[in-house]
């Protein structure tokens, strides 16, 4: 038999256990699985993604197309020579890819980058007196008179991963200067996809 101390410590241990329950502050919060979301039904969603490499002042640039189901459609990949500076890695990236995506006939798109200063230089015209401005203007003339509707989305980077890893290819395995674009889903990015399309219960 338990001593009346051992039982009153053991009621206290779980008037505590009881307590903490009713606490929010102990409450264990819910894990938020961040994921790529596909576009609505009327168009096509296109995330890019760059990579820059300051010492050599050398990149990459990579985007994937995909439809409101999350069907692949085409990607692309290049390789940059002489870049001044990541942002502009990612400005050129979107450049080479929406003239890309408009020449295959895609008038409605929302336009996906992780990079927060360049969707804010091209949604306004607030970095456009900048070394990069120049270019910025010449993203939107392409977006406004290539497009019906092009809007610029930015997302966390774990959603843009498959661009990301376009881009890598793009800086390490394309010829310098040059670019690929891929009607199937590459190899190396099969698994990003797949694990990107949504499922039943979503």
């Amino acid at each position: 038999m338990a001593s009346s101390d051992e039982i009153c410590k053991s009621v206290a241990f779980h008037l505590m256990d009881i307590a903490k329950l009713g606490n929010p502050s102990h409450v264990v919060p819910q894990t938020i699985i961040l994921k790529w979301k596909p576009p609505p039904a009327d168009c096509y969603k296109v995330n890019v993604d760059a990579s820059f490499h300051p010492r050599t002042m050398t990149g990459g640039w990579g985007f994937v197309a995909r439809d409101c189901s999350g069907n692949f459609l085409e990607a692309g990949a290049g390789n940059f020579l002489n870049v001044a500076s990541a942002l502009q890695a990612e400005a050129l990236a979107i450049l080479r890819s929406i003239e890309r995506v408009a020449d295959l006939g895609m008038t409605r798109i929302i336009l996906e980058t992780d990079a927060a200063t360049l969707g804010q230089a091209l949604r306004s015209e607030v970095y456009d007196r900048s070394p990069n401005g120049a270019l910025f203007r010449q993203i939107r003339d392409v977006m406004c008179s290539h497009f019906i509707q092009c809007t610029v989305s930015v997302c966390p980077r774990a959603c843009n991963s498959v661009a990301d890893k376009l881009a890598a290819h793009g800086a390490s395995v394309v010829s310098p200067g040059s670019c690929i674009f891929m009607c199937h889903i590459p190899y190396f990015v099969l698994d990003l996809v797949f694990g990107d399309m949504p499922r039943a219960s979503e």
